[in-house]
């Protein structure tokens, strides 16, 4: 059964506490048939003098189930648009809700390095008057000059986030597959694609607390570009010389179960031939833990022999496409 186009009563209903608040619906761009309202947008200056201003715009969605979405997008000027989502019965307790939260906290920079523009959600309000669902973050990007870094959340405990790398215009991405990996156990490593490159992080906990991690990362991978990029491959190789053995050693984690056990194979007969059941039953469980280890990596494991981290020769890490200048 298809939903019936918004009534020019419901509209008036339905923006009744966004008008209080000092909201102007815009008639123009909004959808009836979609039962889309949108409000004029407004702007917010800058958190110090001379700041370009945030540009912000509402739009209520009803869904025809007697709940509600509204959507705060926010544009800041170089940056990628930033948006915060609130589901729910009320769209008078989604207004309260998107507003109790600071515009700018989507946005953060170095300085002049990097800049990350994160997108929220807010959901399971149920207009009862209580608390809201805790903010949580959906989609992150960290701009750079040379590249950018998307981070997409996914709604669902357990499942690690997406990561996309991609080249900024006329270049080419010219990384090491440890890039990521060498940040910590979470990190997994660049798989290449033709748009640039994926990889994941693990985030663990609910919802509250996988936003709290993803934004640490954020601002700890961005940092982490924003170096590396800075500097030549061999700059970054004997700076992370010692990491990058490490991430060497975690995937080759697969190899070294299979290893393991023909080893346990081999050896447990002589064991027991000598007499040394202790010695039989410590190599019976090195398997067993090294399977288990290899089940807590990042991706799935692979049986394969991971490249050796070698010392580039190269002084930059990106190379123009052809045509194009540096």
């Amino acid at each position: 059964m298809s939903v019936l186009p918004l009534t020019h009563h419901e509209i008036l209903e339905l923006v009744e506490p966004f008008t209080r608040r000092g909201r102007q619906v815009d008639l123009g761009a909004s959808d009836r048939i979609a039962r889309r309202i949108l409000f004029r947008p407004r702007e917010h200056a800058g958190p110090v003098e001379r700041a370009p201003p945030l540009h912000e715009t509402l739009a209520l969605e009803s869904l025809g189930t007697g709940s509600f979405c509204l959507t705060r997008t926010l544009v800041l000027a170089g940056m990628p648009a930033a948006t915060l989502t609130a589901t729910g019965l009320r769209p008078a307790e989604l207004l309260a809700a998107i507003e109790s939260v600071d515009p700018w906290r989507h946005f953060s920079s170095s300085g002049g390095g990097y800049s990350i523009a994160r997108s929220y959600s807010l959901h399971w309000i149920d207009g009862s008057g209580g608390d809201t669902a805790p903010i949580a973050l959906t989609e992150a990007q960290v701009l750079l000059d040379d590249v950018s870094l998307i981070l997409q959340l996914s709604g669902v405990r357990g499942v690690a986030a997406e990561i996309t790398l991609v080249p900024a215009p006329g270049r080419v991405l010219d990384f090491p597959e440890d890039l990521l990996a060498v940040l910590g156990w979470n990190w997994a490593r660049l798989i290449r694609t033709p748009l640039g490159w994926k990889s994941r992080l693990r985030l663990r906990g609910d919802a509250r607390v996988r936003t709290v991690r993803a934004e640490r990362a954020l601002e700890r991978v961005a940092a982490h570009l924003e170096r590396t990029l800075a500097e030549s491959p061999a700059r970054y190789h004997e700076r992370l010389y010692l990491a990058r053995w490490g991430v060497f050693l975690r995937r080759g984690i697969p190899v070294l179960v299979f290893m393991a056990i023909l080893l346990v194979v081999a050896v447990i007969p002589r064991s027991v031939v000598a007499g040394n059941p202790r010695a039989w039953i410590l190599l019976f469980h090195v398997p067993t833990a090294l399977i288990a280890l290899s089940f807590c990596l990042q991706e799935l494991p692979q049986y394969e022999i991971p490249p050796v981290p070698r010392r580039r020769a190269a002084e930059r890490w990106q190379t123009p496409v052809r045509g194009n200048p540096v």
